[in-house]
């Protein structure tokens, strides 16, 4: 039985990728330009690029194999799952559109810097080239691709390969110039993506259609204003209402001209009529599907699941994000990159989150972001900190009926509460580190007698201290010695006051409010390899995040200070036995909540130690993602995960049943994210810094703007972060460490210092170090 694997939703294209190396293409009627989804429809539009990629797949086929299987519809087709390359190859024959602008703005030597193509100087525009060019690109997933050049290419996909996805590329376009000649055209330009298919290259995606194709008429040419016989047309007349795309702030696709239904109207009629006129002169006086019917094959699944798949994984065009830290940046760049997302609205206050669909929720209350929501017609609300969550975000969207996720009150208590996290753990048969309750008052005589005559009778070292209540990632003591008690003692009682006040400010139930005294827990110590797991949990269902580490210490080889986490690292591989207990420790949780009638849904995260035999000891339970393990995890995550957060917000079951308890789909890259703090963190506030750096390097590591402000100043402890993928951990640490070296902190005297980071992130992945028996990496 054929099996679903994936679904994609892209700014033209929907897909579903079945087990037998196949995928099911749905081509839509959307429009794109600029990177973004316009709001109107084209008619005919799917019909005919459907039709012209399967009459030029066809007709090209003795060049080079393409992945098309055959078609089953008038806007589906069956083709051949391969493994696309990361690169477009673009060929160009004119000196228009963006290489144009390029050309223009910055020369010569502007061109050569990004593509690393020499031009004459003094060329005019929609001039010809003597010979056609190769300008790749990078497929980005959002926002605009980044030009590469031949070389950095190269490098990319291996210098054998390039050679060949090369010559092809020139061929095609050659023989493309060819048909369009034949017909009184002019192939300007065109794009081809090309990939793996049982370790051949082949053609995917789409060929000489007029969405990845220029066309001209060639006769009565006029260079200064060609007639477009393609998507270009969209975009000269956007660029006549919104500006150059470089010039765009905000979604061009917002603009209020759109909401002029005859303005769309006029827009989307000269767009079909043009497509249609392509088809016609390629193809002749006949209906599109005409041309897929010699090629029909049966459906591998039923129709009715394929759209109902792709129904189920379209997210709502407005999402919310709460939070205002590098978790929730992660989460709202992750949201940000779906093409059917328009704005994600971010109640963050002010903070350097720049993208073309961040819009700003001014409000930090939860009453007035579920109103905000409300009124902004936002159909998914999602919780980045503890927060929120224990202050009731999930009752106050429920009031309006807006889809949020975020546990409810009673089981928000496994954050806000120590003790009831400890209580349900132990209730549930989960190992756990043996513990004591006691009152604040207590504790503090326990920890003064002990400094005083090292009394071991009452209180014995080693042993964590847990204050019941939130604590803004403050609460938590490991002692080992007289150094740390003495520590302990004076960071509670500092702190205390302010930890007291959050717990009053929030309305999960905590057992310190049940007696009525602030109270801790004293812990054993546990030794071992600490595993960060997180679950999306639907009642007694749950899927799993791939699985990090994080590291909590200040200082490199876990020394220093404790904080939120200077950085982590994922996919961590665990053994059978290993996972096989995490999945139970959830399973058990969940049966245990539900049968005290509070049933979980949304992100649960269980800190683990696993011991020298291989034992995962469940530390505790956060009720969200966690920060910095979100930075590492939402990157790589595919389309599966954001249906069953949707539907888990919807109060859906999850969509596959099938692969409960199982991993969401991850594109299995090595991935490290370093936090870089202020010297002071985390003992003192940070006075106010502006930061410096000498150059970006866009294609190496992604800048996370964890608390950078939108005038380049932070008073943030954890100021900023870098993350890098590769295909191992060991180049993504080269990437970030090499990156990491060009940021400093500039004081408001006109001094200077570097921010503080660990240097030994991910390095025991890297040096394959790690404890075999319990954790393993790939190579």
């Amino acid at each position: 039985m054929t099996t679903v694997q994936n679904i994609y939703i892209g700014k033209v294209r929907n897909s579903v990728v079945l087990d037998n190396q196949t995928r099911i293409i749905q081509t839509s009627s959307r429009i794109s330009a600029f990177d973004f989804i316009f709001p109107f429809d084209v008619e005919k539009k799917a019909e005919i690029l459907q039709a012209l990629s399967v009459y030029f797949f066809q007709k090209t086929s003795h060049i080079i194999e393409n992945n098309l299987i055959g078609c089953l519809n008038a806007t589906h087709t069956l083709v051949k799952e391969a493994k696309v390359f990361p690169i477009e190859i673009i060929v160009r024959g004119f000196l228009t559109g963006s290489l144009w602008r390029l050309y223009q703005s910055k020369g010569v030597d502007g061109v050569y810097a990004e593509y690393g193509v020499y031009l004459p100087h003094n060329m005019q525009q929609n001039q010809k080239f003597e010979n056609p060019i190769i300008t790749p690109s990078t497929k980005a997933e959002s926002g605009h691709d980044l030009p590469l050049t031949c070389e950095k290419a190269a490098e990319i996909i291996g210098e054998k390969n390039w050679d060949y996805v090369q010559k092809k590329a020139l061929e095609l376009f050659a023989f493309g110039q060819q048909e369009a000649q034949k017909k009184e055209l002019i192939l300007v330009d065109t794009k081809y993506e090309m990939g793996l298919y049982n370790n051949k290259i082949i053609l995917v995606d789409e060929i000489h259609t007029p969405d990845s194709s220029r066309y001209w008429h060639q006769k009565d040419l006029n260079l200064q204003n060609p007639k477009q016989l393609s998507k270009e047309f969209l975009r000269e007349e956007l660029i006549k209402i919104v500006g150059k795309p470089e010039e765009i702030i905000g979604n061009p696709a917002d603009h209020p001209i759109f909401k002029n239904v005859d303005v769309t109207k006029s827009i989307a009629e000269n767009i079909s009529a043009r497509y249609q006129e392509l088809f016609k002169i390629f193809v002749g006086e006949i209906d599109p599907y005409d041309i897929c019917t010699p090629c029909l094959v049966p459906w591998p699944i039923s129709p009715e699941t394929v759209e109902k798949l792709i129904s189920s994984a379209i997210m709502p065009e407005n999402i919310l994000i709460i939070g205002n830290g590098g978790r929730d940046y992660s989460l709202f760049s992750s949201f940000a990159k779906l093409p059917e997302v328009k704005t994600v609205y971010c109640a963050a206050g002010k903070r350097k989150w720049e993208h073309a669909k961040y819009k700003e929720c001014p409000f930090s209350k939860v009453t007035d972001i579920a109103k905000f929501a409300k009124e902004n017609n936002v159909q998914l609300v999602i919780a980045g900190p503890e927060l929120p969550i224990a202050q009731g975000i999930h009752a106050e969207c429920q009031k309006y009926n807006i889809p949020v996720l975020a546990p409810s009150l009673e089981c928000a208590s496994l954050e806000s509460s120590k003790i009831i996290c400890k209580e349900v753990i132990q209730a549930a048969g989960i190992k756990t580190a043996a513990s004591t309750i006691v009152k604040w008052n207590d504790l503090k005589t326990q920890l003064l007698n002990y400094l005083k005559r090292e009394d071991t009778t009452q209180f014995k070292l080693p042993c964590v201290l847990k204050y019941d209540g939130l604590a803004a990632g403050k609460g938590v003591f490991v002692l080992f010695n007289k150094e740390d008690v003495h520590n302990a003692l004076i960071s509670i009682e500092q702190n205390l006051p302010e930890w007291e006040k959050l717990s009053a400010q929030v309305k999960t139930p905590t057992y310190s409010k049940q007696i009525n005294a602030p109270c801790f827990l004293i812990e054993e110590t546990l030794i071992g390899e600490e595993i960060s797991a997180i679950a999306l949990c639907n009642g007694d269902s749950f899927r799993l995040l791939p699985m990090a580490r994080d590291y909590k210490r200040r200082n490199n080889s876990q020394t220093g200070s404790n904080t939120g986490g200077m950085g982590t690292v994922s996919p961590v591989l665990l053994n059978e036995e290993l996972l096989d207990q995490i999945k139970n420790t959830f399973a058990k949780t969940l049966k245990e909540l539900s049968k005290r009638k509070t049933p979980y849904k949304g992100f649960l995260f269980a800190g683990f130690m696993v011991d020298s035999e291989n034992k995962a000891w469940l530390l505790e339970y956060n009720c969200r993602l966690g920060d910095p393990e979100t930075q590492v995890l939402l990157p790589g995550l595919q389309r599966d995960f954001y249906i069953e957060v949707l539907r888990t917000a919807k109060n859906l079951p999850f969509l596959s049943p099938e692969k409960l308890g199982g991993e969401f789909n991850h594109d299995k890259l090595k991935r490290i994210f370093v936090v870089a703090a202020s010297p002071e963190y985390p003992e003192k506030s940070a006075p106010r810094r502006e930061l410096i750096y000498k150059n970006e390097f866009k294609n190496n590591c992604e800048f996370i703007p964890t608390a950078i402000e939108p005038d380049n100043f932070t008073t943030g402890g954890r100021a900023f972060g870098l993350l890098a993928c590769g295909e191992n951990f060991e180049i993504a640490r080269n990437k970030i460490y090499t990156q990491l070296k060009n940021y400093t902190l500039k004081n408001l005297d006109g001094s200077s210092c570097a921010p503080h980071y660990r240097t030994d992130i991910g390095l025991e992945f890297s040096e394959n170090e790690l404890n075999k028996t319990i954790l393993r990496d790939e190579k």
